[in-house]
């Protein structure tokens, strides 16, 4: 082959270099970011939506995961070659940084809400408070401790006025208020244990009631607190699982009404699938601390 032939195949093989970067997908084949943008932003707004954010909050998720997403495209063009869209959007949500921008987001309450919320003239009354917002208890902690022990004493004498002229209820109420040993008191007031122990009853259902705002409430599930807007520790769990897109799906029928059947192509998916809801299953609850939270 001559010199000129060898420039002319050469040149022949030259091609522009693209205007625009594109990207291997596994939904759409090669798609430059905006159009992988476009397809990702609906359904990451949605799934923050399901999550419990609204507002600004949303936007600055979605902005951030998809940064951080062509940051790693960057660095590896075919990152997305295996994923299906749900899977790229869980993958983009994972490092979206949803919790720590809503945190930041309300640190500081703008004025326009504090004047739809208070009803004040901002302008005139300025920031009220510096506490933060939807804070119970601004107080010192040993305060509720103090509380506490003044509504039983307060439980207590009210009880014990009722039963001022029986002395069976002062002696039922006192078995139950202390730490004496019931015989021994019952001993030293020589009285009969069925009469006393009829009144105990009767005052410790009185106490239960008088008592009733520090009865013990029951721990939500994990479900329940996702549902509530607590997605910190399952979006750990999703970015765990963030390059295993069968164990994806699974997280998705876990947190949905989806069938397995659904997303496994084969028998071996469906198994593999399955495999994974077990393991899923166990990393929320450990993340979601056994779902013990009040």
């Amino acid at each position: 082959m001559s010199q000129v032939d060898v420039r002319f195949d050469i040149r022949s093989k030259i091609r522009p270099f693209p205007r625009m970067a594109t990207y291997l997908t596994g939904w759409g084949g090669r798609l430059t970011f905006e159009q992988i943008a476009s397809d990702i932003t609906p359904r990451m707004a949605n799934k923050l939506s399901h999550f419990g954010m609204y507002g600004q909050d949303i936007p600055d998720s979605i902005q951030t995961g998809l940064m951080r997403l062509w940051l790693r495209l960057v660095d590896d063009p075919e990152l997305l070659a295996n994923d299906s869209l749900l899977t790229a959007t869980w993958r983009t949500l994972a490092i979206s940084k949803q919790t720590t921008l809503a945190k930041q987001n309300r640190k500081y309450l703008p004025f326009t809400d504090i004047a739809c919320d208070s009803g004040l003239d901002v302008d005139e009354y300025g920031i009220s408070g510096y506490g933060a917002p939807n804070q119970t208890e601004p107080w010192a902690s040993w305060a509720a401790d103090v509380d506490f022990r003044l509504d039983i004493t307060q439980a207590i004498q009210t009880i014990a006025e009722d039963y001022v002229d029986d002395i069976k209820g002062l002696v039922a109420l006192y078995i139950l208020t202390t730490s004496v040993e019931s015989q021994a008191a019952l001993r030293a007031h020589n009285l009969a244990h069925t009469q006393v122990y009829e009144r105990m009853s009767m005052i410790r259902a009185r106490l239960q009631h008088l008592l009733k705002d520090y009865a013990p409430r029951k721990p939500r599930s994990w479900r329940d607190r996702l549902e509530s807007g607590e997605v910190e520790p399952y979006l750990q769990v999703v970015e765990h699982y963030v390059d295993k897109p069968l164990a994806l799906f699974a997280l998705y029928t876990l947190t949905t009404c989806a069938q397995v059947r659904k997303f496994a192509r084969d028998e071996k998916e469906r198994k593999m699938i399955s495999y994974y809801r077990k393991k899923c299953l166990k990393r929320i609850e450990a993340a979601y601390g056994q779902a013990a939270s009040f």
